[in-house]
Formats: C-alpha cells, sequence, structure tokens
C-alpha cells in the first residue's frame, strides 16, 4: 500500500470510525485472504469512501505487513482503536508507530494525548517529553508546546513552563488569537507580578 493510499485511508477514518460505532464489525466473508486484500486494494483506489471500518482495519494490518518499517499504519490503527474507547490498546499501537519513526509526530502527540487520558488529565513526565518533541519538531504544532509547558507546570518547575510558554508565544504570528490566551499563561505560570511579555 503506498503512502497515498495510506492517506486516504486516514481520510476516511472518521467516517468509518463513526460506522463502526454505529453498525458494528461485520464479520469477513469466505475469500481466502489474498481475494479479499485484491479486492480492498481496488476499492481504495477506485472508491475509498465507501470502505467499512472493518475494511479499513484489514488494510491497515495489511500495509503493516508490506511496509514493516512506516508507522502510519499503526499511528491509523492506534486512531481507530483510540475511537472504539480502546485507549490501551491505542497506545500500543502509537508506541508501535514510533519504534518506526521515533520523529513521527502526529504519534507523538497522540500516544501523549493517551497517557493524559489515562492519567486522569495529569500531563506526567513521559506525555510532557513526548509533547515537547512534537512541537521540537513541528513549531505548528502550539497545543503539544502549551502541553509541555504544562506538563512542567503540573512537575512543578514554575521556570521552565514560563520559558516554554514565552517561546511558543513569541513565535505566534502578530494577528493569531491565541495570543492573549498565551499572556493569561504566562502571567498565571509566572511568579507573582510577572508581566506579559511585550508585543
Amino acid at each position: 500500500m503506498s503512502r497515498t493510499n495510506l492517506a486516504i485511508l486516514g481520510a476516511c477514518l472518521a467516517v468509518g470510525v463513526a460506522g463502526y460505532i454505529l453498525v458494528g464489525k461485520p464479520g469477513a466473508g469466505d475469500q481466502p485472504m489474498s481475494q479479499r486484500q485484491a479486492a480492498l486494494a481496488e476499492k481504495v483506489a477506485t472508491d475509498p469512501q465507501s470502505l467499512s471500518p472493518a475494511e479499513l482495519l484489514s488494510r491497515l494490518e495489511q500495509a503493516v505487513k508490506d511496509q514493516p518499517d512506516a508507522p502510519e499504519p499503526h499511528f491509523f490503527i492506534g486512531e481507530m482503536l483510540r475511537a472504539q474507547g480502546r485507549p490501551q490498546d491505542a497506545l500500543r499501537a502509537y508506541q508501535s508507530a514510533l519504534r518506526r519513526n521515533s520523529d513521527y509526530v502526529p504519534a507523538l502527540v497522540a500516544l501523549s494525548d493517551v497517557l493524559v487520558e489515562l492519567s486522569g488529565g495529569t500531563v506526567g513526565p513521559d506525555a510532557t517529553r513526548l509533547y515537547a518533541r512534537a512541537y521540537e519538531l513541528d513549531e505548528t504544532q502550539v497545543r503539544a508546546g502549551m502541553f509541555a509547558a504544562m506538563g512542567a507546570a503540573q512537575a512543578g518547575d514554575q521556570e521552565k513552563a514560563e520559558q516554554a510558554m514565552r517561546y511558543i508565544y513569541a513565535r505566534l504570528p502578530e494577528d493569531d488569537p491565541r495570543r492573549e490566551r498565551f499572556r493569561a499563561m504566562i502571567e498565571a505560570i509566572g511568579e507573582e507580578g510577572a508581566t506579559a511579555p511585550p508585543d
């Protein structure tokens, strides 16, 4: 399966997962696996939106075999599992993606989110490190940078949290509406009497 087809599968996930939740997983037919995969590959190429969640998962599992070093199939499997309310299984899928590419930003962010979810909302050391790495690799991941700063604050390192927030704030465009929110967070995280960074 090509990376283009993986992207198509990823785009189909939102629709597919919703269908899975509503309808459930249909049983696979009695065709040999090679025939089923060939038919699914044709469907991906000609009508990807019609794939059922079970078919999506089957294609992703085949992609894992076809591209053993690619992180994307593992990531998309994790997305499906997480949407099904299986965070522990999703966590393992995201970890599998990162074993193939430790700098794969979508998996870094998703794994961090699952760790926070499993810890009841606490941004622990592992999630903080992963969020920070995602932001370091891609500064458009502002949310990841913010959560890394929150993790530092929750760990009691107010200075590091404030520095991280100021770094992110300084890189936001002047007209970005998030600037006001970051200004307030910097004041809250900083020591009493801290002022917002100048515009």
